[in-house]
């Protein structure tokens, strides 16, 4: 390839932090790294936790702050302090890893300009975000009503000042494009990766799954915009059995997840795993007939992704970046966002039809194959060797 790049990503979401935004910065960097390219990560350090992660040789990372729990403020105090302490001047392209958080700081709020081209990766927008959200208490009051209308302001500043932004779907991009008015020539969708060689289908099956059974796994935060409940209802409408609701994760849902389960006469074969720590998904996702989330809203997904690695079918809504994730009748099934009865059907669907199953089992593998994280590091090449070009023929020409 030509010669490598010095890239600097700046990004709140980092191992030992987990998401699919800390997942992506890290994949992706080690990536680029392989391509040849030298990239030097700043972001924040996790108090409490061990923050030294393995990367690549070509791969350096900075904590320049503390993980802050106030959303929005954590955001403005770590970008300014990024702005503060970096020298830019010195990258050949500057990456923002999660718009907005990490990226504010790059926008008009300070009178220097960069000058290496900025791009920004958008995982979902915060409209989207506030939008999905059911308040069921005062959290989520807080979050719809401020710091997802706030983060809606901080992705027009960032957004207006990046000279590309990477959507990780296509329905990010369109969101882009129609309600944040962001020029469509500088908008290109590039979904994330997946380590096919960490996840991909092993024999061994995971101690939390009867393999005398017939399983589903829904592994997510335990919070109202997964839907969770809505896969015990639609699991309790299955007439099987021999089939079991496997529930991995945490979060404050967990005690009316299980009175539901009680109410509809399924808690003997709804089983919640608890936390599961990131060596057991391979085997978990290998071990099960089928994966499920019937999310309110995905910037994208890269559970169903780490699912089809490991071989196995998923249904997910048909809604936000699922869609671009999920082939339906092909790697999985897409359902409505409230198609309970649709659910159901899909869940029965895969675990009556062996020979239809092992088929989605197939080409769930192959798709996987095709979006490993070498190929995304290359498309995200890409980006980056256009964008410096157009920006050094404006810089030319001022």
């Amino acid at each position: 390839m030509t010669d490598g790049l010095k890239v600097c990503f700046v990004t709140k979401m980092y191992p030992p932090r987990t998401g699919g935004g800390a997942t992506y910065a890290y994949e992706l960097a080690n990536a680029l790294g392989e391509l040849g390219h030298e990239v030097d990560v700043y972001t924040q350090a996790v108090p409490g936790e061990d923050n030294d992660v393995p990367t690549h040789p070509n791969v350096t990372v900075t904590r320049i702050t503390k993980a802050r729990p106030l959303v929005v403020f954590s955001t403005l105090y770590f970008s300014i302090a990024c702005r503060l302490r970096i020298d830019f001047e010195q990258y050949d392209v500057i990456h923002g890893t999660l718009m907005p958080a990490s990226t504010v700081a790059f926008g008009p709020l300070f009178l220097r300009g960069l000058d290496a081209p900025l791009v920004l990766t958008s995982h979902g927008t915060s409209y989207d975000e506030a939008r999905s959200v059911d308040p069921r208490g005062f959290v989520d009051y807080l979050f719809k009503y401020f710091f997802h209308p706030v983060n809606v302001l901080l992705d027009l500043v960032s957004g207006r000042s990046a000279d590309h932004i990477i959507a990780v779907s296509d329905h990010t991009r369109e969101q882009l494009r129609d309600l944040y008015r962001f020029d469509e020539a500088k908008l290109t969708t590039v979904p994330p990766g997946i380590d096919t060689e960490r996840f991909s289908p092993t024999d061994a099956v995971h101690p939390a799954v009867d393999d005398s059974k017939r399983s589903v796994l829904v592994l997510s935060r335990l919070d109202p915009r997964k839907g969770i409940d809505k896969a015990i209802r639609a699991f309790a409408q299955l007439e099987y059995d021999d089939a079991e609701l496997l529930i991995g994760g945490t979060g404050r849902l967990e005690p009316s997840l299980k009175e539901l389960a009680a109410e509809l006469g399924v808690r003997d074969s709804v089983r919640f795993l608890g936390f599961v720590p990131d060596e057991e998904l391979p085997s978990l996702y290998s071990s099960v007939d089928l994966f499920v989330l019937p999310s309110e809203y995905e910037g994208f997904g890269i559970v169903f992704m780490e699912a089809m690695a490991c071989g196995t079918p998923v249904v997910g809504t048909s809604v936000g970046g699922i869609p671009t994730a999920v082939d339906d009748g092909e790697t999985g099934f897409l359902i409505g966002r409230n198609d309970i009865k649709g659910l159901a059907e899909r869940i029965g669907k895969v675990l009556s039809n062996s020979k239809q199953s092992a088929q989605l089992s197939d080409n769930a593998r192959s798709w996987a194959m095709e979006h490993d994280w070498t190929s995304i590091a290359a498309r995200v090449d890409d980006v980056y060797r256009s964008i410096q070009k157009d920006h050094t023929e404006r810089l030319n020409n001022d």
